[in-house]
């Protein structure tokens, strides 16, 4: 059966957001766009830049309070889904990403061939070609990973990084020059300025030196800075600060169908995947922690077994580990293994 592409759905999805932004900006129902959106009184600013604004005028604003309120409820039910299902800036930076790589399917059907010739070449003395299981010795090294149904690791608390260190400095020089100087170069707001100027420049022949300007601010920044969204993007650390509360629709593994968990598999193609460098075997291990994980689903997508879902409330792990053990008890498979039991059981 074929995979469900999400990565589609999630472009549709923006370009019909950036579609109606762009056709408001010549109408009298105009929303604005992501830095200020709404319709008549009603309006919601970019938590970015309700904060900033809020520091350079020292004082709280009424609709920068409810902006920034507003995104911190939809942070604890949703997470970061903002990052991945609607800033352009995502797709953009998403591009260079996927220069040389195979489709979503694709990558799933090579990776799952190129794991079965692995174990050819290994000496998988099988009729079926199925690798062995893991070992009771290798089980114990994984610290029960191949047997729990959740991620095991770190999967809370936020790993501080460079995107941190940004976002200080953004709320620092907005504090000593009394002025949001982010704003400036916030490679969003610079998107939708260029959809306008670009615009005008079809419809009314407006010829400033922005148009070119802005594009190539942008260009600097995703070209030169690739993982500008996983590494410098300081609204991207600002929503994984709010989404530390966020329990629904985090990726967990199905041990039983995981190429890794199950069949000790060199398969890290969901690792590969993910743009925010989220390890789903050993989150510790990753580059973030589930806090930044944004429901992309990249992840799911590629996985050749479908063994990664986004279910709304994940599993505890102890009770699923539980049911696993009780299930499917870890069975001695290597020489060493059996040596150890048959003197367990000469005793």
């Amino acid at each position: 059966m074929k995979k469900f592409n999400t990565y589609r759905l999630r472009f549709l999805i923006m370009l019909a957001m950036v579609a109606v932004v762009a056709v408001g900006y010549f109408t009298a129902g105009s929303i604005g766009n992501l830095c200020g959106i709404g319709f008549e009184s009603i309006t919601l600013l970019c938590p970015l830049g309700a904060l900033l604004a809020m520091i350079a005028e020292r004082t709280a604003i009424p609709m920068a309070v409810v902006s920034v309120a507003a995104v911190l409820v939809v942070c604890v039910v949703l997470g970061k889904v903002f990052c991945s299902w609607v800033c352009p800036v995502h797709f953009m930076s998403g591009l260079r990403r996927k220069k040389g790589k195979k489709a979503s399917g694709r990558r799933a059907a090579e990776g799952a061939a190129h794991l079965d010739a692995e174990a050819s070449d290994a000496g998988e003395a099988r009729a079926s070609a199925e690798p062995a299981p893991l070992t009771a010795s290798e089980r114990k090294a994984l610290g029960g990973c191949a047997t729990c149904a959740s991620p095991c690791g770190k999967s809370k608390g936020i790993k501080i990084d460079s995107r941190h260190g940004i976002l200080a400095a953004a709320l620092g020089s907005t504090l000593i020059f009394g002025f949001p100087v982010f704003c400036l170069i916030c490679p969003i707001g610079l998107t939708f300025a260029t959809v306008l100027l670009v615009m005008r420049l079809f419809a009314f022949g407006d010829v400033t030196w922005t148009v070119l300007a802005f594009p190539a601010i942008i260009l600097i920044e995703i070209l030169l800075l690739p993982k500008w969204c996983q590494r410098f993007c300081p609204l991207g650390a600002l929503l994984s600060l709010f989404s530390g509360l966020n329990r629904t629709f985090r990726p967990q593994v199905n041990a039983e169908t995981c190429l890794r968990e199950s069949q000790g598999k060199a398969c890290n193609l969901c690792k590969k995947a993910c743009p925010e460098g989220i390890n789903l075997h050993d989150v510790a291990a990753g580059e973030t922690t589930l806090n930044d994980c944004s429901k992309c689903r990249a992840c799911a997508d590629v996985c050749p077994e479908h063994a990664i879902t986004f279910p709304l409330f994940s599993k505890k792990a102890a009770k699923a580990s539980m049911i696993a053990g009780e299930a499917e008890p870890v069975q001695a498979d290597g020489p060493a293994d059996k040596a150890a039991s048959s003197e367990a059981e000469g005793r």
